[in-house]
């Protein structure tokens, strides 16, 4: 679950710094074609736009890697028929049930139990 929620936190934040830097290019051409600022603002105002393009990118890549990631492991656990996550879960899975059969009517009871489970005599 935290592979889920850090790989959607990062592609948020990728997304959000991708807009940025679009609005921010935008914006800064607009204002250097109405005249302000001249050809150093239009430069900075483009090397920002591709520098946060590419931080942007990269966030939203790992991101969707991650989320990717965990689809898989989810699919994986689906296909595989794994009854639990933990070790203490898969090892109660492959254990066998130990059953008693009772004397009188025959029925198979847990291990554990001293009367039977149908007809309430000790086991």
């Amino acid at each position: 679950m935290t592979v889920l929620l850090v790989g959607a936190l990062f592609t948020i934040i990728g997304i959000v710094i991708i807009l940025y830097a679009f609005f921010g290019f935008i914006t800064g051409t607009i204002g250097a074609a109405l005249g302000g600022g001249g050809v150093l603002s239009i430069l900075s105002t483009f090397m920002g736009a591709i520098i946060l393009f590419v931080i942007g990118g990269v966030l939203a890549g790992i991101g969707g890697w991650l989320i990717r990631l965990w689809w898989i492991f989810l699919l994986v656990g689906v296909v595989a028929g794994t009854a639990g996550n933990t070790a203490r879960d898969r090892e109660a899975a492959r254990t066998s049930e130990v059953r008693v059969r009772c004397q009188s009517c025959g029925r198979l009871n847990p291990e554990f139990v001293k009367f039977c489970m149908s007809c309430g005599k000790p086991v």
